[in-house]
């Protein structure tokens, strides 16, 4: 049975009034390569409830203080965090299934290592992250998994879903785009043609298969993968901060993509589907207004998110 919100919220508050013992440990499964194939592990001191597991372009800083507490609050809560690097390419969207099997062996080997709940595995993150960690869920959803891993819950903040949308976005606006926008149209055109050899009507199903969810599948191409899991998305789709900063349409940004994923969801019969849209609170780290950042998740309402669909002992 789940928790009522109020008393999650109260858990919560209680385990943020005691100083938390956490362990942090750095990983190179090659001993010679530290750009890739390894991991951080946050581990919580005591009994292991599951594992929350973001897959990043580098392993963050233990000895800097950063502007989110999230990982603290795993730790408060008995979660053990896992930052892993599973390649070099930037960004890596988990096309082929030969990366995703790299993360496939670090999750096994520390949930082994510290008897993780195999039925308490999160995912998630923000951007190309948090696609990644939406197709290692559908890698798991469809039995690829070596150690045939399942995953309770996906979280994702405002990633980029449908691959074809994404380039005929390119396609069709970069000339409008400006600042991080128009930067990422180029490097992107570039990752596109390396990855699929041309643009998305001339291979329609290899964009698909690579694509988390495709707008012109009446499953939502790999999206019907996820009936099963429970899904949480944050986005801010301001539109007028996305037209004057970065010259975007509603086209052009991942709102697109996130609420028309929620819908197929819902309508394939999956019913725990959130989306979280929020409005002017998205901050960088110079106090900016910027739509695309971690800044937009309320970070106690995800981290009791994870609480509620998490299966304990008795």
């Amino acid at each position: 049975m789940r928790l009522t919100r109020n008393l999650i919220a109260v858990l919560i508050f209680l385990s943020s009034l005691c100083s938390s013992a956490q362990n942090a440990e750095y990983v190179f499964r090659n001993a010679k390569d530290s750009t890739r194939n390894c991991y951080l592990k946050i581990i919580p001191e005591g009994k292991i409830k599951g594992i929350v597991v973001r897959d990043f372009t580098n392993l963050p800083d233990t000895s800097k203080t950063g502007r989110f507490n999230f990982t603290e609050l795993c730790t408060e809560n008995q979660y053990l965090t896992l930052f892993t690097v599973t390649t070099t390419l930037f960004p890596e969207l988990f096309v082929e299934d030969t990366v995703i099997n790299m993360l496939d062996e670090i999750i096994e080997e520390v949930i082994a290592e510290h008897e993780v709940p195999r039925e308490n595995i999160f995912v998630g993150g923000i951007s190309s992250s948090g696609a990644r960690a939406f197709r290692f869920a559908e890698y798991c959803a469809q039995g690829k998994s070596k150690y045939k891993h399942k995953v309770k819950g996906v979280f994702g903040v405002d990633p980029p879903l449908d691959l074809a949308r994404f380039y005929n976005s390119i396609l069709q606006h970069q000339q409008n785009f400006k600042a991080g926008m128009a930067w990422e149209a180029e490097h992107m055109t570039d990752v596109f043609n390396e990855i699929f050899k041309g643009v998305p009507d001339e291979y329609p199903l290899d964009y698909q298969n690579a694509s988390v969810f495709s707008h012109g599948d009446s499953l939502g191409g790999n999206a019907q993968y996820l009936v099963d899991t429970d899904i949480i998305l944050f986005h801010e789709p301001d539109i007028d901060w996305w037209m004057e900063e970065r010259g975007c349409s509603y086209f052009d940004i991942n709102s697109y993509d996130v609420v028309a994923f929620a819908v197929k969801l819902r309508e394939l019969g999956n019913e725990d589907v959130e989306v979280i849209t929020t409005a002017n609170k998205g901050v960088d780290a110079e106090g900016n207004h910027k739509c695309h950042d971690w800044s937009i998740v309320d970070e106690e309402y995800l981290i009791a998110w994870i609480i509620d669909r998490t299966t304990l002992e008795e």
